[in-house]
């Protein structure tokens, strides 16, 4: 049985002033009075994969958005390869090294996929970031099983794709960390399998970080190497998934009930 761990606890083997990777360090966010996020702090090191759950208003999309530049903290920072990354911009954090995909997805749906990535692909030479491992359009299409569809305009395409065409643009900005904000919504469950491969594929063959958000508990604790439970804003429990899945306290959050003896 897992303890229950203070927030700042890290993974196992990370230091705390870890250099390659993203370390939250006691990040805090209030709208007036309330928390939605309190003294978080987690991290992902290039070339491992980070779940992140919890129940809705847990405060999940919020760490996403501080961590992403798209918020400004109101306490506490946001290191990137040891660099505060926090309270600056999302082109900034882009620029360092930090790509996402958002709870809504945001594609140029008369654009087709092809020319999505593409675009994805002219940003990243702007930036001139990652050009000595920087995947083509192409391959970055037949990692995530778009090559077939890859003349297809992207708002024509079922959910389920439009998210692998968000993913896909992700990776063509050749990031440090790519955090994945509900990849695996609106897909079947032989497409979440799938989806598992594809997100281990990206941090094997490009050595990036990944941080996955997702309410489907069975792909984030098959794709995920080490977790955080949020809850009320704060971190509750971390730990491998394996521990986290039969802590009482998640059990109680997730099922409404203690876990038996």
């Amino acid at each position: 049985m897992l303890a229950v761990s203070a927030p700042a606890e890290r993974p196992p083997e990370a230091e705390p002033s870890a250099a390659s990777g993203i370390v939250v360090d006691g990040l805090t966010k209030q709208f007036g009075g309330i928390y939605a996020v309190r003294d978080v702090s987690l991290e992902c090191r290039v070339g491992q994969i980070v779940g992140l759950i919890g129940p809705n208003g847990a405060g999940k999309t919020t760490l996403m958005n501080l961590i992403s530049g798209t918020l400004t903290p109101t306490g506490g920072a946001v290191y990137l390869d040891g660099k505060v990354v926090s309270a600056t911009s999302p082109a900034a954090c882009a620029e360092a090294g930090i790509a996402r995909t958002f709870q809504n997805i945001r594609l140029f749906k008369r654009l087709t996929v092809r020319q999505n990535v593409e675009v994805a692909r002219i940003t990243r030479r702007r930036l001139a970031r990652g050009a000595e491992k920087a995947p083509s359009v192409d391959e970055i299409l037949k990692l995530l099983g778009l090559d077939g569809i890859a003349e297809a305009k992207a708002g024509t395409l079922p959910y389920g794709h439009q998210r692998r065409v968000e993913i896909a643009r992700a990776v063509a900005l050749s990031p440090r960390v790519v955090l994945l904000d509900e990849p695996a919504a609106g897909m079947n469950e032989q497409e979440s399998r799938a989806l598992i491969g594809s997100v281990q594929l990206i941090r094997d063959r490009f050595g990036c970080g990944v941080i996955v958000i997702d309410h489907d508990l069975k792909f984030i604790m098959e794709v995920s190497e080490y977790l955080y439970v949020m809850h009320l804003g704060e971190v509750i429990v971390s730990g491998i998934p394996d521990e986290v899945r039969h802590d009482e306290r998640v059990i109680e959050i997730y099922l409404g009930r203690k876990a038996r003896k």
